[in-house]
């Protein structure tokens, strides 16, 4: 009850958008601008859900397989494999539903209650709510300054009871991507003190101005350690269909196979046949949404620097600006009153507690979306 109790408690954004967005709270305004969801305004592709439609009248409305759809599996294999880390097999991954559910399995499966999980300060609440419900114990390690990472802290952070290193490449909240030479020192520290690597790599085909994205699973000494977990959602604008996967080989996926299995279940046929299109046919479609992606990024950035006690660097990936607070408030107490102002953001501190000083905002919607909302923001910073 405790540990339930505790992860009630945290309530992010979108609960206080709701509340304000229905009149309470003195001043409220009636309409709320969301800059805090992280869901893309694109339309899924049509050829995608076409495919849905084509997989409802073939008949794929019955139970799938437990690991997931086979040709689903084997595709996702071939392209993992042609990272050059080794070969993944069709059996070495199990759809999931997103990539929450196998983040879920991954972590359920291998820590117990006491068991550290090293997790970077700040980077997504999911992890450390799933370490919560284990009993398992979450250490928070600081990125550098520029928010990168840094060995060292992670290296202070490692005792016996260390089980597990989280990763989330490119990151929410930060944008941040690891470089080449970053994911080989996390290899080599995850080798040298006999780790599972969890990679959460949600927002690989979100990285900008030519950056290359550096998969963990092109590191051919992870093999025996390495959980990779990657979703549809962002790379397809598929967050409402729930297909995601993780990945692992040398018999380290089974035990997280089976937690997803009994307490999760399988992801329907139809949302898998739609992936399997998703994945394996070539277009401009992920081109095309980049490109405006980095539109609106570029836009938010120019915007949220000429603002009064804001300031952020231009995000390297995801679609995420994760800006620092210069006013004498806290970061709660800033997003309260932003939302008395109409504009809905995250606090920093929602992802660790050294994003105390920052905000995080999202342009994942339209331009004619969230340029408002950042007008109204600069005029409620202007009101500080």
């Amino acid at each position: 009850m405790r540990r339930a109790s505790q992860a009630a408690q945290r309530v992010g954004g979108s609960e206080r958008a709701k509340k304000l967005g229905g009149g309470s709270g003195a001043g409220a305004p009636k309409d709320i601008i969301a800059l805090h969801i992280g869901d893309p305004s694109f339309v899924t592709p049509d050829y995608v859900r076409e495919a849905a439609i084509e997989a409802i009248e073939q008949g794929y409305t019955h139970y799938p397989p437990a690991p997931g759809d086979p040709q689903l599996r084997k595709v996702l294999a071939e392209q993992l494999t042609s990272l050059g880390g080794g070969v993944y097999r069709p059996e070495d991954l199990v759809i999931t539903n997103g990539a929450n559910s196998a983040i879920f399995a991954a972590m359920v499966a291998y820590l117990d209650p006491g068991d550290e999980v090293l997790l970077h300060d700040p980077t997504y609440s999911l992890y450390q709510d799933v370490a919560l419900t284990i009993g398992a114990v979450s250490v928070p390690v600081p990125w550098s300054k520029d928010l990168h990472l840094d060995i060292d802290a992670l290296e202070a952070a490692v005792t016996p009871k260390t089980r597990m290193f989280v990763l989330n490449s490119p990151c929410n909240p930060t944008g941040i991507v690891l470089t080449e030479q970053e994911t080989r020192a996390v290899a080599d520290f995850v080798v040298r003190h006999d780790l599972i690597l969890l990679s959460d790599e949600a927002y690989d085909h979100l990285v900008y101005d030519g950056r290359p994205f550096v998969s963990m699973a092109s590191h051919p000494d992870l093999a025996s350690r390495a959980i990779i977990v990657n979703t549809c959602s962002k790379t397809f604008a598929m967050t409402g269909w729930r297909v995601g996967y993780m990945a692992a080989r040398e018999n380290l996926l089974k035990p997280a196979a089976d937690i997803h299995r009994t307490a999760l279940g399988t992801v329907n046929w139809i949302a898998q046949r739609a992936a399997l299109k998703a994945v394996s046919r070539k277009t401009s479609w992920q081109e095309d949404m980049l490109a405006e992606f980095t539109k609106r990024r570029d836009l938010m950035w120019s915007m949220v620097n000429a603002m009064h006690g804001l300031r952020c660097d231009k995000p390297e990936g995801t679609f995420y600006a994760f800006v620092r607070v210069e006013v004498p408030l806290t970061s709660e107490q800033l997003t309260e009153h932003l939302m008395k102002n109409g504009v809905a953001v995250r606090s920093g501190t929602e992802y660790g507690r050294r994003g105390e000083g920052f905000i995080r905002l999202c342009f994942a919607g339209e331009i004619a979306q969230f340029q408002p909302g950042l007008e109204r923001l600069g005029k409620a910073m202007r009101a500080l």
